[in-house]
């Protein structure tokens, strides 16, 4: 009766988790999407474009963070349900003292490229690096603040402040009809950097910064694994989005991309909120069990329902597409073909979920090398397509068939692993 009862509060703790953030994300979703809209009937896609091209260096810089980030994302739910709060703490404060100092460190060199086109007489360059400047803060420091948030009770508070954020990032889209190019430098480095100083304060570890050269080095070697397929498959593979259709078919097309990729993240939403509670939950359970198959039997159901709703929601939005896009934003007609391949990437998203569980193994090889496939069919893609149907679509195409491989290919090693552990267990 005891163990019925802790099963049904963590099932309400777990339901309260995923519909706070579930809430927040809809409420970002939407919030974003109408400000892509009135950015997009602010700025044409040249300004766009031309602002998007300054994101890219940074996209790149990401693989700075050596897998900290991923170390504490698989060991702070480890070592909780391990109960060793200390060890906890600890790795914390190291991770902590080398992304502040790599802020400091990348952001300088922003800085530098700023004070470069000062003396050039650029007023863009000047206020795109600085946007890039401030922006890498949230980047490197904010993302190890919001690593930290990795227990249900701070869900709620971590969903609170994301909306903060996507509420003063809209309210900053009305600058756009009056400084234009100077306005989507405000709305990345302003309320980015707010949502900094709110991690911080309700940072669920209060520990202090020491950089403990040997934990750092034991935190590399776990995370930088991860972190190598996990940056080629997110920072890596993104940022190249950008250069190949900016090299292939110039500012403009980069700008469209740019509004294709505001849809994609909203309709992201829901699979982003999930995966992110979901995991640390199938890590912690995988501590205690030591199981791939019972880890991954609590995703599955919420994989398969999640899934068919996201192929739901890209059908109906392709048809809702040509009715809204020539209404409010005409000037990225030319966008819809892309804006429509974009609403699949959420279905792969959805889709990915039981893939968490390759990653609680702690084997970054079984965990990372299904990217290889998704690199291959990428590149394959992007080259076959490109003289079909030009350098944007060919790119956007190319890079959701490279994701949905990746993914296929990762199933493939997930029923794998699950198999050997039916013998293994048979045999005893």
């Amino acid at each position: 009766m005891q163990n019925i009862r802790i099963k049904i509060s963590r099932s309400r703790e777990t339901i309260k988790s995923v519909s706070s953030l579930l809430s927040s994300k809809i409420t970002a979703s939407v919030l974003s999407a109408f400000g892509g809209i009135l950015v997009a009937r602010f700025l044409g896609p040249e300004e766009t474009g031309a602002f998007r091209s300054y994101t890219i260096p940074l996209t790149y810089l990401i693989f700075l963070h050596l897998g900290t980030w991923d170390s504490l994302w698989r060991q702070i739910p480890y070592y909780v349900g391990k109960g060793m709060p200390e060890k906890v703490d600890r790795i914390a404060s190291t991770v902590g003292a080398y992304n502040l100092i790599l802020s400091i460190a990348v952001s300088f060199c922003f800085f530098c490229c700023a004070a470069y086109c000062l003396f050039q007489h650029d007023p863009r360059g000047v206020f795109g690096w600085l946007s890039q400047a401030l922006y890498c803060w949230f980047i490197f420091f904010g993302n190890y603040l919001t690593s930290t948030y990795r227990t249900l009770n701070h869900f709620v508070t971590l969903s609170k402040i994301a909306v903060t954020e996507t509420i003063l990032r809209f309210l900053l889209v009305f600058l756009l009809p009056f400084i234009k190019f100077y306005g989507l430098c405000a709305r990345l480095a302003v309320p980015s950097n707010l949502s900094v100083f709110l991690y911080y304060r309700n940072r669920p570890l209060k520990c202090g910064y020491h950089l403990n050269f040997r934990e750092l080095k034991d935190l590399i070697k776990i995370g930088f694994p991860f972190s190598f397929w996990g940056n080629l498959y997110t920072s890596f593979w993104v940022a190249t989005e950008s250069a190949l259709v900016l090299s292939l078919s110039g500012v403009t097309a980069l700008g469209l991309l740019s509004v294709a990729s505001v849809l994609r993240v909203a309709a992201n939403a829901m699979p982003d909120a999930i995966w992110q509670v979901m995991t640390p939950r199938v890590v912690t359970n995988y501590a205690k069990d030591g199981s791939v198959s019972k880890a991954n039997s609590r995703v599955i159901w919420v994989t398969v329902g999640l899934t068919a709703f996201m192929i739901l929601f890209a059908i109906s939005g392709s048809f809702l597409l040509n009715l809204l896009v020539p209404l409010f934003i005409p000037k990225y007609i030319a966008g819809i073909p892309v804006m429509k391949v974009s609403l699949w990437f959420p279905v792969v998203q959805a889709a990915f979920l039981p893939i968490n569980t390759l990653f609680a193994t702690g084997k970054p090889w079984l965990y990372g090398r299904s990217v290889i496939s998704g690199i291959v069919v990428f590149a394959l893609a992007a080259y076959l397509l490109f003289p079909l149907v030009g350098g944007l679509l060919s790119v956007t195409i190319a890079s959701l068939s490279g994701k949905a491989a990746r993914t296929i290919a990762a199933y493939i090693d997930l029923m794998i692993v699950t198999q050997q552990e039916r013998i293994v267990g048979n045999s005893y």
